[in-house]
Formats: structure tokens, C-alpha cells, sequence
């Protein structure tokens, strides 16, 4: 190894002391150079000055020459026009903008004035039907007033169900007594009647007494010689008195008795036990209607203390809650956002009534939901303007979509007016597809997926669409868009056309 060391070293020793004389040769030459420079500069500055610019030029032509990079040849790229298309027979159709009506996704407002004292839920919790949102009190320190006036409506409730059945045992009994005095009362007139009926007998037995000593007197006075009846005849007159006054009180007990007895005391017993009977109706229906006021009382006041206790109609989603403890909120507030777990949705698109009688039957509209193109009959077209002076044009979508959609917005909905027309001799076609000049009218139709021009002679206008009276093939396809020339490759547009005109 020391050998092949000492080989090297004799080899390369002799080419470093040549490298070396001549890198000091070099060095003097350029010391030299230098200074005849710098002399010439000091003598000629401005002839050495020009004369480096001079250099420097050609130095940066001969760089931009043997560098800069060749041209490539371009190539040009055919890129196709995407174009709207209509085809010939088509229905027309109009483009709209259809609202977004959601259900399922509500905003909760306070019903009642109050301070917010829990907020019992938060945002993205999913919640069941009727669960508690925020919790409302009518001061800052928890007091509810409604929940007091619950209270009370409930004790009273209480009260009047608990003594119900008492009070109506006593209107019962009531009744019973009433129909037991009408019973009695009658009883005692059939008595009062017999009664009559006997001291009626008594008068008159007492009258045959009377008539018979006033014969007996009469007798006695004609046979009185000498004074020998005088008392006998003295004795029956005191008989007369007392059997009279008998008389007279028989007859005075028998009128009473006909008075008792008589239909005028019947009729008013009868309308006094009517009267009782009636009473104790009304008295049943009031009972009756106090213990249902007071359930509904009771219940309203259930219902007015809810209202301090906001809750979710259905199950779903907290999207927002909009208060925080010791806010002070009114009615109309919003306090919480709900998206139930189950939405429907529907579109409403607005439309005059020349449309609304005109909507196509047999052909779907199309709806575009993000980058989606569905296909869709309408649910309902309305029969009476419901806007002012437009019509509704209701469309009920998958409820899959509900997610892609936010309500109260917008989304654009072809609709077809008519029947699309094969049969029709002389086609009609959008207007905007017409190019008319002074002396000739053209379209461009898409052939083998170039534009052509084709020269047409065009017939009545009819709204958006005019008549063609010649110039077009069956069943062309003609290009809406004016951004073509004759022989423009093109496709149509999906996106916003899908092979028909709006």
C-alpha cells in the first residue's frame, strides 16, 4: 500500500509544479493586463465605458440567440359550445321561481311575558314530542303567578267535584219530598171531600130537624086553648135555635171543605209541586254547570301555565336556542329552533292565470334541487288566485330531499303549457333562437353535433314562440344560444336545458 502511495506521489508531484508555474504566470499576465486597463480607463474614460456596453450588448444577443427556447407549434383544441337545445314538437314551457315550504321545521316563540329562568335543552340534542325548552317565571327571583292561579283553579275544582255527589243526594231527596207532599196533599183532598160529603148530610139532616119543629110549633099554636102549649111550643123553639145554628155551622164547615176540595186548590197544589220540581232542575243544572266550569277553569289555567313552559311539538332536533337565562322575552320572541326528525316538503310556484289553465297534464315539470333535475306532475293547481291575482302551482317532493332544501327559499321549475304538438304541419319555435335580418330569417340546428345554419320563412308570433312555415327538418333540434357560427361543434347543455327550452 506504501508503495502504490509513492507511486502516485512521483506521478502527480511533477504535474502539480507544472499546474503552478503556470497559474503564476497566468497571475502575472493578469496584473499586467489590469493595469494597462486601469491606465486606459484613466485616459479614455468614456471610450472604456461605451466600450462595455458595447460588450455587454453582444454578449446578451449572442445569450438570447444560442438560449432562449424554441416555439412549439400550437395546437388548436376543438372544444364544443355547450348549447340549449329545442326540439321540434316540444311543449313550450315557462321558467319560474318556486318557494320552499317546509314542515317539520319551526321556530318557538314565547306566548307570555316572562324572564327566562332554565333553558332545559341545547343545541343539536335531540329531543322527544313535548319536551320542555326554556322554563319562563314572572320575576327575576322564580315566582310564577300562573302556576298560583293553577293552584287555585285546581283547589276549587277539587271542591266542587268532592261535594258534588253530597249536593246532588240533596236535590234527590228534595224531589222525593216535594213528590211525597204532592201524595199527602192529595190524599187530604180525597179526606177534605168525603168530609163535605158528610157535613152535607149533617145540614141537611139538621134542616129536616128545623123544618120538622117549626111544623110541631105550628101545631101547637093552633091547639093552644088557653095558653096549655106555651111551653111545649117555648121548648121547641129553643129547639129550632140549636138545630139552626147547627145549621149554620155545618153549612159554613161544608163551604170550607168545597173551597179545599175544589179544582182551585188541586190546581195550585199542582203548580206549587211543578214550581219545586222546576227549582230543583235548575238547582241540579247549575250544579252541574259550576263543577264544569270549574274543570274548565281548572284546565284554562293548565293551559295558561303551559305557556311558561314552552315545548316541542313533535320529536326532532334543537337547531338554535335564541335566549339565555335572565333574558326578559314578550310574546312573539323566538326562543328556539325545532327540525323535526320526519320533514315533507313542497314547492309553490306563483302563476298567472293564462298558465294556470294551460299547465300541462300529461308532461312533468322539472325542478332543480342543487345540482338535481327531477321530474315532477304538479300535486294541485289552484282554482282561484291565492296571491293576489296569481295562481298555485303545488309540488310535493320526496321527503328524501328535505335535507337538501331550506325552507323559505327558492329553486328554479320548468313548467310545460299544453301538449307537445308531432301532428302539428307548421312547428313553432322559441323566438330567441330566431336570427332575422333585413332580408332573410335563420336558425342554427344541431347536426351530427355541429351547428347549422338553416334559412326559414316564419309565420304568426304566438307569445314566446313563432310559427315556421318552411326551412326546418322533422324533428330538428334547434339551438337557442347565439354564441354559434356554421360549423361549431356543440352538446348540449344538461345542466340547464336537458334538450328543452326555458
Amino acid at each position: 500500500m506504501f508503495k502504490l502511495f509513492q507511486k502516485i506521489e512521483k506521478f502527480l508531484l511533477p504535474k502539480y509544479k507544472q499546474i503552478r508555474k503556470l497559474l503564476i504566470r497566468l497571475n502575472d499576465k493578469r496584473k499586467v493586463y489590469t493595469k494597462k486597463a486601469l491606465l486606459f480607463i484613466q485616459k479614455k474614460p468614456f471610450t472604456s465605458f461605451f466600450a462595455v456596453l458595447a460588450v455587454f450588448l453582444v454578449l446578451m444577443i449572442i445569450g438570447n440567440i444560442l438560449f432562449s427556447p424554441k416555439p412549439e407549434t400550437e395546437k388548436k383544441l376543438d372544444i364544443p359550445k355547450k348549447v340549449k337545445i329545442y326540439k321540434l314538437g316540444s311543449a313550450p314551457e315557462v321558467s319560474l321561481q318556486g318557494r320552499v315550504e317546509k314542515s317539520g321545521v319551526i321556530k318557538i316563540t314565547a306566548q307570555t311575558p316572562g324572564i327566562i329562568s332554565f333553558i332545559n335543552v341545547w343545541e343539536g340534542q335531540e329531543v322527544a314530542a313535548g319536551t320542555n325548552i326554556v322554563s319562563l317565571s314572572t320575576n327575576y327571583l322564580g315566582g310564577n303567578a300562573l302556576s298560583f292561579a293553577r293552584q287555585i283553579a285546581q283547589t276549587q275544582y277539587g271542591n266542587t267535584k268532592e261535594t258534588y255527589t253530597t249536593q246532588k243526594d240533596l236535590i234527590s231527596k228534595q224531589r222525593e219530598i216535594a213528590e211525597k207532599n204532592k201524595t199527602n196533599t192529595d190524599k187530604l183532598r180525597e179526606i177534605t171531600n168525603q168530609s163535605a160529603i158528610d157535613t152535607q148530610s149533617l145540614s141537611d139532616l139538621n134542616r129536616t130537624i128545623v123544618d120538622a119543629l117549626l111544623s110541631n110549633i105550628s101545631f101547637l099554636e093552633s091547639t093552644n086553648a088557653g095558653g096549655v102549649n106555651d111551653s111545649a111550643i117555648l121548648q121547641s123553639k129553643q129547639q129550632i135555635a140549636q138545630f139552626q145554628a147547627a145549621l149554620v155551622q155545618t153549612q159554613s164547615a161544608f163551604k170550607n171543605l168545597q173551597v179545599q176540595s175544589g179544582d182551585e186548590s188541586q190546581n195550585i197544589a199542582n203548580l206549587s209541586y211543578q214550581t219545586t220540581l222546576k227549582q230543583l232542575e235548575i238547582q241540579e243544572k247549575a250544579l252541574e254547570m259550576s263543577l264544569e266550569v270549574s274543570r274548565l277553569s281548572y284546565n284554562m289555567a293548565l293551559v295558561n301555565e303551559a305557556n311558561m313552559y314552552p315545548s316541542t311539538p313533535f320529536a326532532g332536533t334543537v337547531n338554535k336556542i335564541f335566549v339565555r337565562v335572565g333574558d326578559s322575552v314578550n310574546p312573539g320572541t323566538p326562543l328556539a329552533n325545532i327540525s323535526a326528525l320526519e320533514q315533507h316538503v313542497k314547492i309553490v310556484a306563483n302563476v298567472n292565470k293564462e298558465i294556470a289553465k294551460n299547465i300541462s297534464t300529461f308532461e312533468p315539470s322539472t325542478l332543480f334541487v342543487g345540482k338535481k333535475a327531477i321530474k315532477l306532475m304538479p300535486t294541485f293547481v289552484s282554482k282561484d288566485a291565492t296571491n293576489g291575482v296569481m295562481y298555485s302551482v303545488i309540488y310535493d317532493l320526496d321527503d328524501s330531499l328535505a335535507g337538501e332544501l331550506t325552507d323559505a327559499t327558492y329553486v328554479n321549475v320548468r313548467i310545460p303549457i299544453g301538449v307537445a304538438d308531432t301532428t302539428n304541419i307548421y312547428p313553432f319555435i322559441p323566438l330567441d333562437a330566431v336570427i332575422q335580418t333585413q332580408e332573410e330569417a335563420f336558425v342554427y340546428i344541431a347536426q351530427n353535433q355541429k351547428a347549422e345554419a338553416r334559412k326559414i320563412t316564419l309565420g304568426q308570433i304566438q307569445g314566446r314562440y313563432v310559427e315556421v312555415l318552411s326551412g326546418l327538418p322533422k324533428n330538428a333540434e334547434v339551438i337557442v344560444d347565439r354564441n354559434v357560427i356554421d360549423g361549431d361543434k356543440v352538446e348540449t347543455d344538461k345542466e340547464s336545458s336537458y334538450e328543452t327550452y326555458f
